[in-house]
């Protein structure tokens, strides 16, 4: 069995840790609104909402062409993480697994708290390149969803 890879970053932010933490477990609906550029769509297929156990497939484009994932969004509350396991979809065109967990550090309105992204993988063949274009466009993310929560 091939083993599991593992990428990382930490990015600062600016508003409230819990506030960015409550955006990716309570609205994550709202991305397509709010950077329609780089998710299309999304779709719940299974439970009632996008919340722990529900499952829903998400037509993207990060920049790098447009991809679609069925994934399970699975919520540790206590640890502040989300995770999104991934079920199928063009992802596993270069990985046989892919998993993406977000930890939220939470310090309160001081400028204090971070958020670490997280890519955990299998590479389908020797020949993939490490998945950094989805862990910079999750950064990016960071930053324009934290500008967004700190004006509104």
């Amino acid at each position: 069995m091939a083993q599991i890879a593992e990428i990382s970053e930490q990015v600062q932010l600016k508003c409230c840790g819990k506030k960015f933490y409550d955006f990716f477990e309570n609205k994550m609906d709202h991305l397509p609104q709010l950077f329609p550029q780089y998710f299309e769509s999304y779709k719940l297929v299974e439970g009632n909402s996008l919340t722990h156990g529900g499952v829903s497939i998400w037509k993207n484009n990060f920049g790098f062409g447009s991809i679609e994932v069925k994934m399970k969004l699975l919520v540790d509350e206590a640890n502040k993480t989300i995770i999104y396991e991934c079920l199928e979809g063009d992802l596993f065109k270069d990985f046989d697994m892919f998993n993406v967990k977000i930890k939220v550090n939470d310090c309160g309105n001081n400028g204090n708290s971070s958020v670490n992204w997280c890519l955990e993988y299998v590479k389908a063949n020797q020949n993939v390149d490490p998945p950094n274009n989805y862990l910079q466009f999750g950064l990016k993310l960071s930053k324009y969803l934290d500008a967004f929560l700190c004006n509104n």
